[in-house]
């Protein structure tokens, strides 16, 4: 079974990685001009920098984490559950000033989180059947390819059918997906042909080897069926709802 840690363990813990993360950024602001002209802002002079993706991305890391700092203080000092800051990470984005609300949400993700071995190719069981091309990489349903060009309207890291031990079993996920603010690995799920007895069978043994290690819908297990693909926002919803999320 995963080790679990009490909510204030993972926030001091946190907090200290954020402070470390915080001293090389580079100090001042970020603001943005006519339609798409930014510039730094500090000791009162601004600079622009349109061309200079690495300051833009710095300035903007630095601002969330500012704003993740603060939380993090808020919930340590709580004396109820009332005082909890309970926003997401995409609320806290958006609470951020006009600037930074026009820059790709990956700017504001972990930097470690491109380490990440990224995108596998799929596993080569039934080669024949991945015929769903998007990004190089072959999916085996229509379903699955419109999940994985929502995660990438997200800029999101994910593997595709990996295989990994969980009890006495290799299993093979359809998606493994990184949480970019937490690092958070989360196991996606598609039901496709769940009516298919032979197919039900073999989703209950990964299901319930899921869950006997750990693993939580909702939290860090994404199930979804063909009703959540008909409709994009379903999907954004739940890559908002748990992979984007603390």
């Amino acid at each position: 079974m995963k080790n679990i840690k009490t909510p204030l363990d993972s926030w001091l813990k946190e907090l200290e990685s954020i402070k470390q993360e915080l001293e090389p950024l580079p100090e001042g602001y970020l603001v943005k001009k006519k339609s798409s002209v930014y510039y730094h802002v500090f000791k009162n002079q601004q600079t622009g920098i349109t061309k200079n993706v690495t300051l833009i991305q710095q300035l903007c890391r630095k601002r969330y984490l500012l704003v993740r700092k603060g939380q993090l203080e808020t919930n340590i000092n709580a004396t109820s559950p009332a005082g909890l800051d309970n926003r997401t990470p995409m609320q806290l984005i958006a609470s951020l000033p006009k600037a930074y609300q026009t820059v790709p949400v990956h700017y504001f993700y972990h930097p470690q989180v491109d380490k990440w071995q990224g995108r596998l190719q799929t596993t080569d069981l039934y080669p024949e059947t991945a015929v769903y091309t998007h990004n190089g990489i072959h999916f085996r349903s229509m379903s699955e390819r419109t999940i994985a060009e929502q995660l990438d309207k997200y800029g999101l890291l994910y593997r595709y059918e990996p295989i990994f031990g969980l009890m006495e079993m290799d299993v093979s996920p359809d998606f493994l997906v990184k949480n970019p603010f937490t690092n958070k690995v989360v196991i996606w799920e598609h039901f496709g042909a769940f009516n298919q007895s032979k197919y039900a069978d073999h989703m209950n043994d990964k299901m319930d080897a899921y869950l006997s290690q750990g693993f939580q819908i909702g939290f860090d297990l994404i199930t979804t069926f063909q009703y959540h693909i008909r409709k994009p926002e379903r999907i954004q919803e739940l890559i908002e709802d748990i992979i984007l999320h603390f």
